[in-house]
């Protein structure tokens, strides 16, 4: 797991590359800070170009306010027989990040400059996500709406308008061909892309969406809320497959896929990261009851990602529903866990700030 210093306590989101090498943060101070993994000097892609000294992270500063959200562009595993002379440090090139300046940001890893400054929300942008291919991408503010990018182009290609609050989360279905939007209005939304309109509306969490995830297979969509609830939607029927609970209070703040798309993670303000079986119907009657104490470390909800609605107290002694679903919980030494991500080696990489 990759833990900030105590000295990063302003960090609103994470990213990890797909090839590993590289973890990005947004922070409330306007700036953007990249790591690698492995703590290693970042190698610079055209040295003669480079004028910073070696270092194992980069600072990109170009926002004018905190940065809500940062995603790597997809990239696929480094291979074997590059040659030498054509050798470049990662194949994650590219990154975004969106602030509540209004805009989203494409910043180039081979030159850590920002490439291209996108305009079009009129409120701050809480979240981003690529396309499967990496050429478009989504974005979802303050304004309500949530709006199609390509990134050659300065304006945007889609507006999606529907829901009746704040755009707080957005993803990608794996064939490109839908986006899905989750809104504090407690709804999620799935659109077509070719023509912006709504195909679907998922209704059932009572408390704000603070994570959404499609399956690798383009079957299922999860969604997660503030009341430590995952919701499990069966895309072609638009109906509930189940919902799962073990997380406390405050806020699922992320999940991820398996590439089969049979076991789901999860991470959030309660300072676990838990491994859920999709595939197995859920038995409600079976759902156990554990304390405050069984793996869900105790989180200041205050340090919640900004652009989420998941700063809400929890009571003390509260026990917690865990559902059969549960595989198992890895508890975190008072680590709230801003991201999770699932390899293609169905490993687990999980970020978060540690606040000592």
């Amino acid at each position: 797991m990759f833990t900030f210093h105590n000295t990063y306590d302003g960090a609103n989101c994470l990213d990890f590359s797909d090839d590993n090498v590289l973890v990005a943060a947004g922070f409330e101070q306007s700036y953007i800070r990249v790591w690698t993994l492995d703590g290693k000097n970042i190698e610079a892609a055209y040295p003669e170009m480079d004028d910073q000294p070696p270092a194992n992270s980069r600072r990109l500063i170009g926002h004018s306010g905190p940065v809500y959200a940062v995603a790597f562009q997809p990239s696929a595993t480094r291979a074997e027989n590059v040659d030498p002379d054509d050798y470049v440090p990662t194949n994650a090139r590219f990154l975004l990040s969106s602030s509540a300046d209004k805009t989203i940001r494409l910043w180039s890893l081979d030159t850590w400059q920002c490439m291209v400054v996108y305009k079009g929300h009129d409120r701050p942008v809480w979240d981003l996500c690529w396309g499967p291919f990496g050429h478009y991408f989504v974005s979802g503010g303050s304004d309500r709406t949530a709006r199609l990018w390509v990134t050659d182009h300065i304006r945007q290609q889609r507006i999606f308008v529907g829901h009746e609050q704040d755009v707080d989360r957005v993803c990608f279905h794996p064939n490109s061909a839908y986006i899905f939007t989750a809104s504090c209005d407690h709804t999620v939304r799935m659109w077509a892309v070719t023509t912006g309109n709504a195909v679907r509306m998922f209704t059932g969490h009572t408390g704000n969406i603070t994570a959404m995830e499609c399956s690798r297979d383009g079957k299922i969509l999860a969604s997660a809320d503030d009341q430590g609830s995952i919701f499990l939607w069966d895309l072609a029927p638009g109906r509930l497959l189940k919902r799962m609970r073990g997380h406390g209070k405050g806020g699922i703040w992320s999940l991820s896929w398996s590439v089969e798309s049979t076991v789901l993670v999860s991470g959030g303000a309660d300072g676990t990261v838990r491994i859920w079986d999709v595939t197995g119907p859920q038995d409600a009657n079976q759902a156990r009851v554990a304390g405050e104490g069984s793996g869900a470390a105790k989180i200041d909800p205050s340090n919640a990602p900004a652009g989420t609605a998941a700063q809400s107290k929890k009571k003390k002694g509260k026990d917690v529903v865990v559902t059969p679903d549960q595989i198992s919980a890895f508890p975190t030494k008072k680590t709230a866990v801003y991201k999770v991500k699932f390899t293609n080696m169905n490993l687990v990489v999980a970020g978060g700030a540690y606040l000592p």
